[in-house]
């Protein structure tokens, strides 16, 4: 079984007349900039450079480098919210709950990208605690989204929780951030497949359902044959 990758975060570098208006189109290429150099790094002149267009324009559309940052971040890191109702399409509870996991991980490319930009995310609030509100709507998504799975599947006597529901989800969603930012760190001993077999194990025995009645599910560009 694979899963289509429908949401793709960071785009190639697309030109002005593609199908992104111009302020997503510098959003997309700040955030590029971002995963490549860090926000400490990011200069207005980088993502000019990037967009392909002059540092006047990038001005124009941004008020300041923070205000770019923020922006950058709100759009990249924002976009895997738009997976969760693909994820749900004709699926039942374990196989969702597998989907679920499966675009969780920080695979090379998008989704790892996605993690360092939550990492310069993190580091940008412990500076400015007026970025945590944005910090918070944007991991509820994810949150929000376990906890849903778990009721739902509690209540359809799928799950046999080993606690309540959301107690149960948020150890999932805290397992999930640990073992997956420990990978991109790069951590000698959480390569990406122990993450992977580490969280499945894990959401199983919590939502106590075997482990071997969880789908066997990969991702797979949408454009490739799945």
């Amino acid at each position: 079984m694979t899963l289509s990758d429908v949401s793709v975060a960071i785009p190639p570098n697309l030109s002005a007349d593609d199908a992104l208006d111009r302020r997503e189109h510098l959003m997309a290429a700040a955030a590029r900039v971002l995963v490549r150099d860090g926000s400490a790094g990011m200069r207005v002149r980088d993502v000019a450079v990037e967009a392909g267009v002059s540092t006047g324009i990038v001005h124009y559309y941004f008020g300041s480098k923070d205000e770019m940052l923020v922006d950058a971040l709100r759009w990249a890191i924002g976009k895997p919210a738009e997976r969760f109702a693909e994820l749900r399409r004709g699926g039942d509870h374990m196989r969702i709950l597998a989907s679920l996991l499966e675009v969780s991980l920080p695979y090379p490319g998008v989704l790892f990208d996605e993690y360092v930009l939550w990492l310069e995310l993190w580091t940008a609030v412990t500076h400015d605690a007026s970025l945590q509100p944005l910090c918070e709507e944007l991991a509820s998504d994810y949150r929000d989204e376990m906890v849903k799975l778990v009721q739902e599947g509690t209540a359809a006597g799928v799950f046999q929780p080993v606690a309540p529901p959301e107690v149960v989800a948020e150890r999932i969603s805290a397992m999930v951030d640990g073992l997956c930012f420990r990978n991109v760190v790069g951590y000698a001993w959480t390569p990406l497949d122990r993450v992977r077999s580490l969280l499945r194990a894990f959401a199983c025995e919590q939502l106590g359902v075997p482990l071997g009645d969880l789908p066997e599910i990969r991702l797979s560009r949408r454009d490739e044959p799945s």
